[in-house]
Parts: C-alpha cells; sequence; structure tokens
C-alpha cells in the first residue's frame, strides 16, 4: 500500500456506541409508527356503546358499520359519517362490508357474533363497565384493539390521573336519586366516582348496590348534595322541585348536580369529565359552608 493511502486510511476508530436512552427512544418511534399499519382499518360494532367510542376516538375513514341505534338522538353524540352503514346485529349485513375487526359487546348479538367468526371473520368482545377497576379494563382492551389513538390514549392517561388523586380529608354527604327511585349503593361506578370526588354516599351504608329510596328517605338522609342523572331527569327534577319545597331549596342553593345520561349506557365516554365536574362541585360547596 503507498505510504500516503496508508497515511489517509488510519487505523479505523471504532463506531461511537449508542446510549440505551437512543436505543429506547427508537423502540418506541418503530413501534408508534408501525401501529397504525398494524391496526384494523375496517372496522364494525355490535354494540351501542362501542359505537360512539369508535365515533368519538377511531378516524372515521376506518369504520365501515355501527349499530342502527346510534342514528337515534338519545345515543348519538355527533352527526354519522355518510359512508358508515348501521346494521341491526346480524352477521350477513356486516360480511359484505369485508371488516377485519368487529367488536362486540358482553351481551347482545351473540348469534351474530357466534356466526362471523365460525365464517373467519375476527371477532373482539370488549367487556362491559359497571365499575372503575372494569372501565380501566376495557380502556385497555380498546387500547390493544384499535391502536393507542391520540384520544383514546388522552383519556385512558387522564382517567389514571384523575383515579389517583389522594382522598379528600373530610368528605361531604351525598346521595343520587334515579329514574324509579334508584339509587346506588357500594360496587357501582356511581358510588365510586362519588367516593373519589371527596364524597360520602349515603345509600352505600345500606349495604345493596342498586335499592330503591323514597324521596321522604331522601330528604330524611340530609344529603349535601343532591345527585340525579341528566336526560329525561331534567323534567324529573323540576317535577320534584315543584311538589317538595325542600327540593326547591336543593336546586336554589345549586346543591344539584346531574349526571349525564352517557354515564348509564357508556361510561367510558364521560366518565373522566364527571369525576373533574364533581371535583370542581365539590370544592364549590366547601368554599360556600
Amino acid at each position: 500500500m503507498p505510504p500516503e493511502r496508508a497515511r489517509r486510511s488510519g487505523p479505523r476508530r471504532p463506531a461511537p456506541a449508542i446510549g440505551f436512552s437512543v436505543v429506547f427512544v427508537l423502540a418506541i418511534a418503530i413501534q408508534l409508527f408501525c401501529l397504525p399499519a398494524l391496526a384494523a382499518q375496517r372496522i364494525a360494532s355490535l354494540n351501542v356503546c362501542l359505537d360512539q367510542l369508535l365515533l368519538d376516538w377511531v378516524d372515521h375513514r376506518r369504520i365501515v358499520s355501527v349499530t342502527w341505534l346510534s342514528a337515534n338522538p338519545h345515543y348519538r353524540r355527533a352527526p354519522l359519517p355518510e359512508h358508515v352503514t348501521l346494521n341491526r346485529g346480524h352477521a350477513e349485513e356486516l360480511l359484505g362490508l369485508r371488516p377485519d375487526l368487529v367488536l362486540a359487546g358482553q351481551y347482545g348479538a351473540n348469534r351474530a357474533s357466534t356466526r362471523l367468526r365460525e365464517l373467519g371473520v375476527r371477532v373482539v368482545t370488549i367487556p362491559d363497565a359497571y365499575n372503575l377497576a372494569q372501565l380501566q379494563q376495557q380502556l385497555r382492551a380498546l387500547g390493544e384493539e384499535l391502536g393507542l389513538g391520540r384520544e383514546l390514549n388522552h383519556q385512558a392517561r387522564r382517567f389514571e390521573q384523575l383515579v389517583r388523586q389522594p382522598p379528600a380529608e373530610q368528605p361531604l354527604t351525598a346521595m343520587i336519586l334515579s329514574a324509579n327511585n334508584l339509587t346506588y349503593g357500594g360496587g357501582m361506578l356511581e358510588h365510586e366516582l362519588l367516593e373519589l370526588a371527596g364524597f360520602r354516599n349515603l345509600a352505600a351504608e345500606g349495604g345493596q348496590r342498586l335499592q330503591r329510596v323514597m324521596l321522604e328517605q331522601v330528604i330524611a338522609a340530609e344529603p349535601q348534595l343532591l345527585v340525579l342523572y341528566g336526560g329525561e331527569q331534567a323534567f324529573a327534577l323540576a317535577h320534584l322541585a315543584a311538589r317538595h319545597p325542600v327540593i326547591r331549596r336543593y336546586v336554589d342553593s345549586g346543591r344539584v348536580f346531574i349526571l349525564p345520561p352517557e354515564l348509564g349506557f357508556c361510561p367510558a365516554l364521560v366518565a373522566a369529565d364527571v369525576l373533574e365536574a364533581l371535583q370542581k362541585k365539590r370544592e364549590s360547596l366547601v368554599r360556600t359552608q
């Protein structure tokens, strides 16, 4: 080798080692960029709650069908995309749409789910949520199936942060009054949200999850906050206030909180909003005491 070339090339230096942090960041980036390619691109739903979660949290171009119930204003939160087909829970309706993922709830459309699986269609059952643990399980299951979309990831993280907040030192008392004089005791999502927000649910002292309570019992318990379900219950609240002066005092003093109807049929949509609003409501009640 000519001496000038030898001098020019010189001894090879070892390549600099890539730090662990760089490798970790690259691995996460690769995973995130691959997720959209791996995630299902033609998704159908056989459950009204899952309809709303798809329409709220997933790119509409990936949705091919939701249930006919989502055309009902009681359930629908936003306009339906024109290309999305409404189904009535029959396997034959979905086959022609060639979905690569069908989401089903624990209950309902079982025959369609079984038939679609027999025909080779990928059907995933997403668990229902009646308490906090089940709600967190539901969010994880959706994340695994749909990919870590921005909205789904945001809602899951937001809910985790709210749940981890320390409990209030001096909880205020509250009671829920729903349609048909139902109230919610221990083990129910509504009860757990009240406790996390810094309230003591008086109905939990009865030891039952769902129980009937007379209006006179609610008044005798003297909760510091009266909680009612929204939607049709807005009319029920007006009716109650008109016929009972004690309820009118609750309304006039701002000691009423209205739960959105979505909490009853699809809590993942609004649970974080409800918890945050209940926390703010408690703060306002404490300030006025």
